[in-house]
């Protein structure tokens, strides 16, 4: 009996011996070795790699709402996914085509463009409330944007839905360094008080343009009185995009994305006697 307690106690004292041999290999092991598996485990992006565009022309796909919806970009020359972008967001009027409004755009964007995106549902006859900023979510996966230089320009239709959707909807509106509308402005709702983070709003109009005249003054007024930077562009081309205003427009956006300071103030366009007397009787 002794004997065979004599052998329990000696497999005992073993098997602690290899247990304290172990643990001290365990400690004095290369710190590489021990951290090894973490380190891979870090060192892995389960972020979605972003395509690599081409430069130039190119449409493409999102999906909104669980629907394919398009959009035409211009990428810019040098365009890479290791660095982000300043990027310009296009809304096409009533009636309009993404890419035909990109290729009006396009001459007055400079030699040196930042990343433009013609969206394709954007304006006041197609079911697209919201959508400016659906896009511009949906984006992020294609493109390599900079957060703190996206901007916006609308033409009738689209930029009207750029007031509703973006300019009076905060949750919008601090997402944008600059909101350009251009013979459009005021639509149905007012704007909230001005955000701390809040855009440049520009309005491009012909005072003769019943979309600009029978809108703008109430938007001017509202952003104005909300403390809003705003700069007034008037023009006599009538009811669309004229190339000299767009020109302006683009190198302020080129010049903010920059950290540049910009020259760009409000213009007038001379009125005939008529619509002076019109203005002081207001």
């Amino acid at each position: 009996m002794r004997r065979r307690t004599r052998v329990l106690m000696i497999g005992l004292f073993a098997m602690a011996a290899v247990a304290t041999v172990g643990g001290l290999l365990m400690l004095c092991q290369p710190a590489w070795l021990a951290i090894g598996p973490t380190v891979l485990l870090a060192a892995e992006d389960d972020s979605p790699r972003l395509p690599k565009w081409k430069k130039g022309v190119q449409e493409g796909i999102v999906t909104i709402d669980g629907k394919d919806e398009g959009f035409v970009a211009l990428v810019p020359k040098g365009y890479s996914t290791k660095k982000t972008w300043p990027a310009v967001l296009l809304l096409h009027g009533n009636g309009g085509k993404a890419k035909n409004f990109l290729t009006n755009l396009k001459s007055s964007a400079g030699k040196r463009p930042p990343l433009l995106i013609s969206l394709e549902r954007c304006d006041n006859n197609q079911d697209a409330v919201g959508y400016s900023g659906k896009y511009l979510e949906a984006l992020r996966a294609q493109f390599s944007i900079d957060d703190a230089n996206v901007f916006a320009i609308g033409f009738s239709g689209g930029g009207f839905r750029l007031w509703d959707d973006v300019v009076c909807k905060e949750e919008q509106l601090t997402k944008y360094r600059g909101v350009v509308l251009v013979g459009s402005a005021r639509q149905s709702f007012d704007p909230p008080e001005k955000p701390e983070k809040a855009p440049t709003v520009i309005l491009v109009g012909d005072p003769k343009d019943r979309n600009f005249t029978e809108t703008g003054p109430a938007a001017e007024k509202l952003l104005t009185e909300k403390g809003y930077d705003l700069i007034v562009l008037e023009h006599n081309a009538g009811h669309t995009f004229p190339s000299a205003e767009m020109k302006d427009v683009f190198a302020w956006i080129t010049a903010v994305a920059a950290g540049k300071k910009t020259k760009l103030v409000s213009r007038r366009v001379e009125r005939d006697d008529e619509d002076k007397d019109k203005k002081k009787k207001r």
